[in-house]
């Protein structure tokens, strides 16, 4: 039964059709094949036609998925339909195809396209709606909108890469389910400002909204252009500045009186220009620079009235014009850093008035023209108007629209030329430089150019040191030093996927991103854990460790990998007095191996900080060998840091056969009969307990150990794959968050791919010597999941500063890095016959794959010479000219037989450091926390038994550390051997855990720490 009205409302939705005001709901009972006529037909098929459709199928109760065994069909007017039809996707176009694809979204409009040419000549006479589920008895309910057939528009030649890329991907999404959470952004590549339109000039979180707010009109209403600094919705935009042109008598300040309706259709969205048709007879343009813009507006003729208005999404901020150019400043949206900002800007034709908007906020300012056409050259600043009349001078001035928007042009082909498929779709092109677009957005630059473009001295507003006194009109109160500083990364998100990717397409300049960020531990003491732009108290784990580390193993030339590094090695062994900065819970977390249950999301924190000591160890034993001035305190660090890295055995229970949260007193949070691993939230960050079952990425082997080996960890991963998510079990959530509708939407078991924590897990069978199932659902996932890219879709999560564009690329080229912090990639297989791609700063490599319809690898060859291991180093790959893959339609045995490397290397379970010392909580040196301390010149203690320590920490208090000591040893308390003896020592930090190597170990039940004079100390360990 079909009925036309309404629509289905939902996440993204309004209660109205796609675009239409109706939509047509389909409701029955599955039961065989179903077809009801819709309007259409009597027409002749033209070369380059096509049919297209959106539909919405509703999620039924029983999750039988029935109402997405749909589609709209043709029949020709000799009764025959068009037999082996195909999606833009390369999915069965039928209904039964379209279903058994698992192509389309429950609970979203998607966007469905037919090739017709193959039926050119041929008349429809009919177009029909078909429904197909294969089980009988189903009650379903859907609706479908926009069925056309027509001419495809032409699709980019590939001379300009940029035209490829559509900024809306993403944007048609909410906070209550996510296909990217993105705005429409026009910048430049890691600028200083976006640009981007909005249609809540009132808020800091998500002021374009694609589809779901739209008018009785079912079309979305412009508010404003807008300068933006938004790192995410979620954490919140920050010194907005809105600029709308308004066509009427009275200079309109009141966003929604001012708002103008559009359709998608007359916008052009791309990262060099920004276009808008409004239907009141506006045309609306804009160009990015870095600091700045140039916007152009064009009038009707016979309009009313023709101004520019100036606002902020609050009353925190002003404009001001004195004849020649407009001043101002705003301070609004998230305070995490945020500073004013100011802006300098000059008009093509003199303001006829220039005065307060009629209605509104208080602060908006409108600018009046008696001319059809205006030009606007603005720039930003944080540090004062001057600065910004300086960026205006050296970006804009002179300079005209089109010569603005080539040179943005010539940038983003830049960036985007890195990856060159070949025999690819035209959504895959639209993906893959799409997925570069955003990858490049991110981090964002935060400094300035005070000097000349021959000469540049730069200089930035720093968000991480306090600010002093109040800002003017002209000019910040934040501290303004010299230097490069990168702002907005979330790194708990980043670090997977695409810091990995800046360091393989972009390693000259990962080493300025990587610096830029170390630049806040330099003015601040500690990296962002999310910057956005400064400390920011959100997110587990201090994941800039490992994604510094991984580019600096990889090869990336850190300006100051040593400072690089002590940022990194401040997080992995410092308690922090702030809970901005550092990591959460270690005061005790250190000593005991583990996060307690005391600290929120406690396994997050561990696992991810056992990742990052991880990788900071490997970073230490390389910089041993270039820095010999600290070799031996480096070779201490890295040993001490990676048995840490090996705690994680200590958070699995083998009741549960699961990763779950200890107690301060060790024991498990819960017993075998109330853990569920289904259950979101509690010691998890953002998933459950299933999700965080394979989070060992950097040890896969010890990981597959303690489920008992390779095939253990197989079955652990299959019936990870099977269990479904059924979004009901929020645990600690007092709602069913978005994350947990997104991962069951996935259908595929529990992987919540939607999310971060899930993206390494199908790369986890390459450690079972079963790879095959890794390259297929690798390749479903590039199939089904990043979907919807031409209606404002195209991810199936959050996609986060670039992350799960990352994704993409990596697992389109065959290749992830699985182990983040070892130079090596996990082996899929690669998605397109052949890619050519050229690392900016890096040799090219061809990647080709004969069979690339087919996801299993046959045989992989690197210059002609067989890899046998689903791995393989960033050395060997970049070093490579060529990789070849032969796929098949069947799995193989190519790289069953050996496994990739890993931390562990046999079948043992890993053994990490055990404290020697029994705890005592009435001595502050041995109370397991560095939240106690005291002063001593000679403390003694006694093991129950004697013991043969390899290691040991001291940790130093407030004040005091002792620069020299001597640690000896006795097996009767009476004669004493030396067992170590250090002077002219520096604890950098105060609250800082030190390791330190007994060079000649013994067994011995005695032990006694002497200094030459008082220190203040918070706790020692003997390790083994």
């Amino acid at each position: 039964m079909i009925v036309r009205g309404g629509g289905p409302g939902g996440a993204t939705s309004s209660r109205a059709g796609f675009s239409g005001v109706d939509g047509t709901r389909y409701s029955g009972t599955s039961g065989g094949r179903q077809v009801v006529p819709l309007p259409g037909g009597d027409r002749v098929v033209a070369a380059g036609d096509r049919l297209r459709y959106k539909v919405y199928p509703e999620l039924d109760a029983g999750l039988s998925y029935s109402a997405t065994y749909v589609a709209v069909e043709v029949v020709f007017a000799d009764g025959a339909g068009l037999d082996g039809a195909r999606d833009q996707y390369g999915k069965a176009a039928d209904a039964a195809g379209q279903g058994a694809a698992k192509i389309l979204y429950a609970g979203q409009w998607n966007d469905v396209q037919v090739d017709l040419t193959a039926a050119a000549g041929r008349t429809v006479e009919q177009v029909v709606l078909v429904v197909d589920a294969p089980e009988a008895g189903h009650e379903f309910v859907g609706w479908i909108d926009d069925v056309e057939i027509g001419p495809a528009p032409a699709e980019p030649d590939g001379t300009d890469l940029a035209a490829y890329v559509d900024t809306r991907r993403g944007t048609n999404a909410s906070h209550d389910f996510s296909r990217g959470n993105t705005l429409p952004i026009t910048a430049w590549p890691n600028g200083f400002n976006f640009l981007t339109p909005v249609t809540n000039a009132s808020t800091h979180r998500w002021p374009y909204e694609y589809h779901r707010a739209n008018n009785a009109d079912n079309r979305p209403e412009l508010q404003g252009l807008t300068f933006s600094h938004q790192p995410s919705p979620w954490m919140g935009d920050r010194d907005q500045l809105t600029i709308m042109p308004v066509a009427a008598a009275e200079p309109l300040g009141d966003p929604a009186e001012r708002a103008a309706a559009f359709s998608h259709d007359d916008e052009t969205a791309r990262p060099d220009l920004y276009a808008v048709d409004l239907a009141n007879g506006v045309r609306a343009e804009l160009t990015p620079t870095d600091h700045g813009a140039i916007f152009r507006f064009t009038f009707p003729r016979d309009a009313a009235g023709r101004h520019l208005i100036f606002d902020t999404i609050d009353e925190h901020g002003a404009f001001s014009y004195d004849g020649n150019a407009i001043t101002g400043w705003v301070e609004n949206g998230s305070e995490t850093g945020r500073t004013r900002m100011y802006c300098y800007g000059e008009f093509s034709t003199a303001p006829i008035a220039f005065g307060a908007a009629h209605g509104g906020r208080a602060n908006a300012r409108a600018a009046t023209f008696d001319v059809p056409e205006v030009t606007l050259r603005i720039a930003t600043s944080f540090i004062g108007v001057d600065q910004a009349r300086h960026n205006l001078e050296l970006e804009l001035a002179g300079r005209s629209f089109e010569e603005i928007q080539a040179a943005a042009n010539a940038v983003w082909n830049e960036r985007l030329q890195v990856i060159r498929p070949e025999g690819a779709t035209p959504p895959q092109l639209r993906t893959v430089y799409g997925n570069l677009y955003r990858l490049n957005l991110y981090p964002n630059s935060h400094f300035e150019n005070a000097g000349t473009p021959d000469a540049p001295e730069y200089r930035y507003a720093s968000p991480v040191l306090p600010t002093s006194g109040d800002p003017t009109e002209r000019d910040t109160n934040a501290v303004v030093k010299s230097g490069k500083m990168y702002v907005n990364s979330g790194f708990w998100d980043t670090y997977r996927t695409a810091w990995p990717a800046y360091a393989f397409f972009y390693p000259a300049l990962t080493a300025e991103l990587v610096d830029g960020f170390v630049q806040q531990y330099r003015d601040g003491g500690w990296i962002a854990r999310w910057s956005s732009p400064g400390y920011a108290d959100c997110m587990t784990g201090t994941s800039s460790d490992v994604s510094f580390a991984d580019a600096y193993l990889k090869g990336v030339t850190l300006p100051d990998p040593l400072a690089t590094y002590d940022a990194g090695l401040r997080n992995a062994t410092v308690a922090p007095s702030e809970t901005e900065v550092g990591r959460k819970g270690i005061e005790t977390g250190i000593f005991a191996g583990y996060v307690s249950t005391d600290t929120e999301e406690s396994v997050s924190w561990s696992l991810e900080a056992y990742l990052n000591d991880f990788a900071l160890a490997e970073m230490a034993t390389r910089l041993a060998d270039e820095h010999p001035e600290r070799r031996d305190q480096l070779l201490e660090e890295a040993e001490y840091l990676r048995r840490r890295s090996l705690n994680y055995v200590l958070l699995f229970d083998n009741s549960v056969n699961f990763f779950q949260g200890r107690r301060a007193d060790g024991s498990f949070a819960k017993t075998a009969a109330d853990f569920d691993p289904e259950e979101w939230g509690g010691d998890f960050t953002e998933t459950d307990g299933w999700n965080f079952a394979f989070h060992v990425a950097h040890d896969p082997r010890g990981l597959a150990n303690l489920y008992g080996g390779p095939r253990g960890l197989e079955a652990k991963l299959d019936a990870f794959f099977a269990t479904p998510e059924l979004a009901v079990k929020k645990g600690t959530y007092s709602i069913v968050i978005h994350e947990m509708l997104e991962a069951q939407a996935v259908r595929m078991g529990q992987f919540g791919f939607s999310n971060q924590p899930a993206h390494h897990i199908a790369w986890m069978y390459n450690y079972t010597g079963t790879p095959a199932k890794t390259q297929a659902i690798a390749r479903e996932v590039l199939d089904r999941l990043y979907v919807g890219e031409q209606i404002g879709q195209g991810y199936p999560g959050d996609e986060d500063n670039g992350e799960m564009s990352a994704w993409y690329l990596f697992a389109a080229l065959g290749l992830y890095p699985l182990r983040v912090g070892a130079p090596e990639y996990a082996i899929g297989s690669p998605l397109f016959p052949r890619v050519l791609v050229s690392p900016l700063g890096g040799r090219p490599l061809t990647i080709t794959a004969s069979g690339a319809e087919h996801p299993y690898v046959q045989d992989l060859q690197v210059d002609g010479k067989q890899l046998s291991v689903a791995s393989i180093t960033h050395a060997d790959l970049t070093a490579a000219d060529q990789l070849h893959f032969t796929l098949g339609a069947e799995p193989s045995d190519w790289a069953t037989l050996e496994l990739p490397p890993a931390l562990t290397s046999n079948d043992a379970v890993a053994r990490p450091l055990v404290d020697l010392i029994p705890v005592d909580p009435s001595n502050p040196l041995l109370d397991d926390t560095s939240a106690t301390e005291t002063t001593l010149e000679r403390v003694a203690w006694t093991l129950p038994a004697p013991a043969t320590p390899t290691l040991y920490t001291l940790t130093s208090g407030s004040a005091d550390a002792p620069s020299a000591w001597q640690l000896e040893a006795s097996t009767d308390g009476t004669t004493w051997t030396l067992l170590d003896e250090r002077t002219n020592q520096t604890f950098r930090w105060s609250r800082q855990t030190r390791p330190f190597t007994i060079k000649t170990p013994g067994e011995y039940q005695h032990y006694r720490l002497t200094t030459p004079t008082p220190a203040t100390l918070a706790q020692l360990e003997l390790l083994h």
